[in-house]
């Protein structure tokens, strides 16, 4: 199964930012749902796949990434485009149910 992620939580730390929450689904203007990064990893463990993709349709995988200040974290490969990079996503904005 492959998952789309269409916005991330971010936040800096003492060397540098991190991916800690993902927007997930199939539209990149609305997330069905948001995931940690916990269950990012839980999910990628069972042999869930990542990405994101660009407006052009170009995909890029997202893989678990070991932050250097000691918190696990996410990063997209690297391409030829930086409108599929996690960090040129949109910031996920939820609105309380």
């Amino acid at each position: 199964m492959s998952t789309r992620i269409v916005c991330c939580e971010q936040t800096g730390c003492t060397t540098s930012g991190h991916i800690t929450a993902v927007g997930v689904g199939s539209d990149p203007a609305a997330a069905n749902s948001r995931m940690t990064v916990s269950e990012v990893y839980r999910a990628m463990d069972r042999g869930e796949r990542f990405y994101t993709e660009d407006q052009f349709g170009n995909r890029a995988a997202v893989h678990k990434y070991n932050c250097p200040c000691g918190r696990g974290s996410l990063r997209s490969a690297p391409d030829c485009t930086r409108w599929n990079n996690l960090d040129s996503l949109r910031i996920c904005s939820w609105r309380a149910a």
